[in-house]
């Protein structure tokens, strides 16, 4: 689990129930720019690998922390993302760092 305070949720995307925890919001990043909200997913815990979405800061803007409603429609897009992208969630290993596309 990350070492944050928030309580993790669950979420289920086409059959699956993952947990996901919500990171950080946005901030500057010096050297890089503005960073966005972050989300960690997993489908237990500690026992399979870890996704890391990093959402662009235009997703949410200064909105801190996000709205849930809105938050959790973007994680489900961003999970389905993810796994196209060759995120294993069953699997062990390090993190799995996703950054999740802009929003057109």
């Amino acid at each position: 689990m990350p070492r944050n305070t928030s309580i993790p949720e669950t979420l289920t995307v086409d059959d699956h129930e993952y947990v996901w925890q919500y990171r950080h919001g946005w901030g500057v990043d010096y050297g890089r720019g503005i960073r966005g909200v972050s989300v960690s997913v997993w489908l237990e815990p500690g026992h399979t690998r870890e996704l890391v979405v990093d959402f662009p800061f235009s997703t949410f803007g200064v909105q801190n922390p996000p709205r849930k409603t809105e938050l959790v429609q973007h994680l489900v897009s961003a999970i389905r993302s993810a796994l196209t992208a060759g995120w294993v969630p069953d699997s062990r290993g390090k993190v799995f760092r996703f950054d999740a596309p802009e929003l057109v």
